[in-house]
């Protein structure tokens, strides 16, 4: 199923969140800011893509175009079948307020896209040093995203 298509921009750094569209726990909206402070600091290069619907999916459509980054963060939708974004990913990102032991860092894991996330309950359990990066807190995760977009580009 991850071969079905490439959906994305092999030119750019893509970066891909697969989840509900939720604010309260997924922070989906801290990820719209992100994207506005690395504009802000002549950032360029990538784009950042969210598959999944949910109920603040038009809040942050209208936070996007607000903010002038809906050319850099897409709004994918639900998808049948998110694994060819996840595959043909440069970074799988999760910027959740919680999580549990969340499945699609394993899907990540299984297609061999270098993980970002936040310091859940299970993530040193769940990432191997060599498979993606967990941040202790939202600056260090910025840090170390951008430091990863500088490095493609």
């Amino acid at each position: 199923l991850a071969q079905a298509e490439k959906p994305y921009n092999e030119r750019i750094y893509n970066i891909v969140t697969v989840g509900r569209v939720d604010n309260s726990t997924k922070r989906m909206d801290s990820i719209i800011k992100m994207c506005s402070r690395l504009r802000s600091e002549g950032v360029a290069g990538f784009c950042w893509n969210i598959v999944g619907g949910g109920p603040d999916l038009p809040e942050n459509l209208k936070l996007a175009e607000e903010l002038g980054v809906s050319d850099i963060i897409c709004f994918e939708g639900e998808k049948t079948n998110p694994f060819p974004y996840i595959k043909n990913a440069d970074l799988f990102a999760l910027f959740s307020a919680y999580e549990g032991f969340p499945m699609v860092i394993c899907e990540a894991q299984v297609l061999g896209t270098y993980i970002l996330t936040t310091s859940y309950a299970a993530a040193r359990e769940q990432i191997a040093e060599d498979q993606g990066f967990i941040a202790e807190n939202d600056e260090e995760f910025y840090q170390e995203l951008k430091r990863l977009i500088k490095c493609r580009n």
